[in-house]
């Protein structure tokens, strides 16, 4: 049997505790942790391996064509994050009649919410700081303001953004909250620019950001007429990892649209009207217009750059050629899906000819990831113009050849 509770304190760490709880089930039920340990621990040591060998040797070529804001906006990114506040729908019939124990909750949710993203931001910082002590050429003074930079005005922002989700709604929302995000990335970026040389700018700056967001604090625990909505923004922070891994498991369910937005007028993607550029074209435009497979590309995409970036020749070029056999497999089990469908066997195409058209339409489609990740591989190579006319060959070669491994005719039914 469950002790009494008999402070704010005691039923913030249990709600606490509880949520810790329902994370770790969650993950528990879509990984082993005896697996996922032999593959942690790999990781874990060839990650070190390579960030010994960042601060040791020369960093990729593709540091010199990044500004150093671009990393000072990854690092406010990293701070950024939502307020969760614990409460819950139960809480109306009891919390809400002590102010004293809503404010104590509440208060401890917003300080979790701020250790929690700071944590993040200091854990990036510390992967980050061989590209900006080596590669920006930042010395110690530089980095350690744009993180006070960073850290203030994300605490700041933070608040001020989930104000906005418990009292405003609809397109209102969207537009007050690009707003504030537009207006603390432009001070952000103001402040690395023309205080950082400043000591004592920096640190009366990070004191002002400090007592806004005491303000800011005090202000949103005295107020009134959003309990519902806290709940609601509380219940989406706590299923958010929930959500995800059940969308990638039964997929999410299709939005109706009245109008696509993609090939509104039905244009031909090809010039030749030969039955295999004509059900390639509609394979491809099938593809573009199904938003889960635009994210699956997008998410690709960006999680292949990272891994052909950072390793040395040799296991560049093997992940490289890894991923390009992988996206290849990954958009012809998509071409299958819609050429089996049953209106495909309703048209006069023979299995030849559905060969044909599967091998052009995922060579339509994997040009863009192969331009991006041979652009990765070929800047982090050379640089300058050799490097993008490798970019272009690798692509090349890549979409010419890698397709024609996993093509198959389809199998026509009766």
């Amino acid at each position: 049997m469950r002790g009494r509770i008999h402070n704010p304190g005691q039923l913030f760490r249990r709600r606490l505790f509880s949520y810790w709880k329902h994370q770790f089930s969650v993950l528990k039920s879509v990984a082993d942790w005896t697996v996922m340990l032999y593959i942690i621990i790999p990781f874990l040591l060839i990650g070190g391996g390579m960030y010994r060998d960042m601060w040791t040797r020369a960093l990729p070529a593709w540091v010199d064509w990044l500004p150093p804001q671009a990393a000072a906006v990854l690092l406010l990114m990293m701070f950024s994050g939502r307020i969760l506040l614990f409460i819950e729908e139960g809480d109306v019939l009891f919390l809400r009649q002590h102010p004293r124990w809503m404010r104590g909750v509440m208060g401890r949710g917003i300080a979790y919410s701020i250790i929690g993203t700071s944590l993040r931001g200091i854990l990036f910082l510390l992967l980050a700081l061989p590209f900006m002590y080596r590669g920006f050429q930042l010395n110690a003074w530089t980095i350690t303001a744009w993180m006070l930079f960073a850290s203030g005005t994300a605490w700041c922002t933070n608040l001020l953004l989930h104000h906005i989700r418990v009292t405003r709604s609809g397109f209102r929302r969207w537009i007050f909250a690009l707003i504030i995000r537009a207006a603390s990335l432009f001070l952000y970026l103001l402040m690395i620019q023309v205080l950082t040389n400043k000591p004592a700018a920096v640190a009366a700056v990070w004191l002002t950001m400090f007592v806004v967001l005491f303000v800011l604090i005090r202000v949103r625990l005295s107020m009134k007429g959003s309990f519902m909505a806290d709940v609601r923004e509380d219940a989406q922070i706590k299923m958010w990892l929930t959500d995800k891994l059940l969308v990638q498991a039964v997929g999410k369910p299709p939005r109706t649209r009245s109008r696509i937005w993609i090939f509104r007028k039905s244009r031909r993607i090809y010039r030749s009207s030969s039955p295999e550029k004509r059900f390639a074209g509609a394979g491809v435009k099938s593809f573009l217009r199904d938003p889960e497979q635009i994210m699956l590309y997008i998410q690709f995409s960006g999680a292949a750059v990272l891994a052909v970036l950072l390793p040395p020749l040799i296991i560049k070029l093997i992940a490289f050629t890894a991923l390009m056999f992988l996206l290849a497999y990954l958009l012809y089990l998509r071409w299958n899906s819609f050429a089996e469908d049953e209106f495909a066997f309703v048209l006069p195409f023979t299995e030849v000819q559905q060969k044909n058209a599967g091998i052009l339409a995922v060579r339509t489609l994997m040009i863009p990831p192969a331009f991006i990740l041979s652009l990765a591989v070929s800047l982090s190579l050379w640089s300058g113009w050799m490097g993008a006319a490798a970019a272009l060959v690798l692509t090349f070669a890549s979409v010419r050849l890698v397709p024609v491994f996993f093509s198959w005719p389809t199998q026509r039914k009766n």
